[in-house]
């Protein structure tokens, strides 16, 4: 070989050949510079025992905790625009904490709120956190969560300050991964027709290997700088609920922090961030039954696979960002007849007097199915949520309003193209078959459908469920603001605008 041959060998292995997680310098195909610079930091709150709860009926304390909680916070820039991903194991759903956070990171950074996503992983076993006083916050057994919330938004600004002096230009890189060990369907339908929350007591009673239609998907995107990856997002679907146990509470990153901390070891301590798929019918295995070492080995599994995926990544062939937030129209049906809703609230009420006294033969009602781990005084709390929305019908036709009531309830969804990676991020507890249908119809590689973006709306089935009752898809029974239940095309609304909108950015 020349000298002359050799060196354009070597030219076309630095070019051509992909990056894996261990490899650095960053090119784009053809050798040219990313336009996209990138910067993370993940940070973590110790909790002490005795912080209140968020996941529990009868304001409960967390007897033991088992990790800390983190949240990562990652700016993106391309040329003039910036956007930036918050992930949190906490209820960043919740409204104050979201609104707060939303603020800071938008004044800080110069850009719309609209540019920053906010994803919660919807951990069950997660301390309250305050950052809004109100007269409920305010009360001394809150001061845990006040301290948390004080120190939340110091860590937080202390992230957004050291953000844009690291920015650095970065390729994107994607890969994925499967595994299915973790989660199972517990949208179950019984013989008679009638669907069903698959609770763990339900679940065990199945076939061995059931798991019903989920999403196996393990993706990670990184942002790879010149000394390897400086950030990385991962994404999953599944409610991180194995140790989660409403009358005994517990705090822990559960699976997906013990998941993302592996990967992060891996990658020598970058700061990795978790998206929630479309879990709204995703369940982890175990719940109020299972153990910290059940959670831990589940995010040893998505761990590796998290790995796996990094170690087969690729390189994207675009570059820089799109984002936009948009509205959309959920489509409302019709009340129900009176006649039906006066039923239901004799049924209701019945249940709600025996539960109260201890039966503990109140398992079902209006659609509803409960564990017989609670105890009847907590389903009794549980069915009175749905009370208030019968109660409501029910006036809409006395007061000869039931033809005047909400068609559609308005949405905002936040829609990104990152490289060849699509992002879809939805206000609400979305079904996975939701979350499948954007992946399978938008025209990029690699596509993160998630919920738990945004303010929460709750449960919003897709186009297979609305006309279900049971916890999932009646959940419209459970909202604090009333309104008709779903109708088809239900959540997939959301869907087909973010496929047009990811298209869109992906010609």
């Amino acid at each position: 070989m020349t000298i002359r041959s050799a060196l354009l060998a070597c030219l076309a292995l630095i070019v051509l050949a992909p990056f894996s997680s261990g490899q650095s310098g960053p090119l784009l195909q053809g050798g040219g510079s990313p336009r996209l610079k990138a910067a993370g930091q993940t940070f973590a709150l110790t909790i002490p025992v005795g912080a209140p709860s968020t996941s529990t009926a009868f304001g409960l304390t967390a007897h033991a905790v088992y990790s800390d909680v983190k949240s990562t916070l990652i700016l993106l820039e391309d040329g003039k625009k910036r956007m930036a991903f918050l992930t949190s194991a906490f209820r960043l759903e919740h409204p104050e904490l979201q609104d707060a956070s939303r603020a800071m990171i938008s004044q800080a950074f110069g850009i719309a709120p609209g540019d920053v996503v906010i994803n919660s992983a919807h951990n069950h076993s997660i301390p309250r956190v305050d950052v809004a006083p109100n007269a409920e916050s305010k009360n001394p057994k809150f001061e845990i969560s006040r301290a948390l919330g004080r120190e939340y938004l110091a860590k937080l600004r202390a992230a957004i300050d050291a953000l844009p002096a690291a920015l650095e230009p970065v390729v994107i890189k994607w890969g994925v991964a499967q595994e299915d060990r973790i989660t199972y369907n517990r949208r179950g339908r019984r013989p008679d027709g009638k669907v069903y929350f698959i609770r763990e007591e339900d679940r065990v009673l199945l076939p061995p290997d059931y798991k019903g239609t989920i999403d196996k998907d393990a993706v990670v995107v990184m942002f790879t700088g010149k000394k390897g990856p400086v950030a990385c997002l991962t994404w999953y679907t599944g409610h991180p609920v194995t140790v989660y146990d409403p009358e005994n509470p517990v705090v822990f990153g559960e699976w997906p922090q013990v998941a993302c901390e592996k990967l992060s070891a891996h990658l020598n301590g970058v700061p990795v961030g978790f998206l929630q798929g479309c879990c709204g019918d995703i369940n982890s295995k175990y719940m109020f039954h299972g153990t910290e070492a059940q959670s831990r080995e589940f995010g040893g599994f998505l761990g590796d696979a998290f790995i796996r995926a990094a170690k087969s990544a690729k390189t994207s062939v675009r570059d820089g960002f799109n984002i936009r937030m948009q509205t959309v129209d959920v489509p409302l049906g019709p009340l129900p007849d009176r006649a039906s809703l006066e039923k239901d609230l004799a049924e209701i009420d019945d249940f709600h007097k025996r539960a109260k006294a201890g039966d503990q033969n109140t398992l079902y009602c209006v659609g509803l199915n409960f564990p017989t781990e609670l105890e009847p005084p907590y389903r009794a709390w549980l069915v009175e949520s749905v009370r208030r929305w019968y109660a409501w019908a029910l006036e809409q036709h006395k007061q000869g309003k039931a033809d005047q009531v909400d068609k559609a309830v308005p949405l905002d969804i936040v829609v990104a193209r990152i490289g060849d990676v699509g992002f879809a991020g939805m206000p609400a507890e979305t079904f996975v078959r939701t979350g499948l249908k954007i992946k399978r119809e938008t025209n990029l590689p690699c596509v993160l459908a998630s919920g738990y973006t945004g303010k929460m709306h709750g449960y919003i089935p897709d186009a297979t469920a609305v006309d279900d009752r049971d916890y999932m898809g009646g959940n419209f029974r459970n909202r604090s603001v009333f309104h008709p239940p779903y109708r088809a095309p239900g959540a997939d609304a959301m869907a087909e605008a973010a496929v047009k909108t990811l298209n869109e950015f992906a010609r």
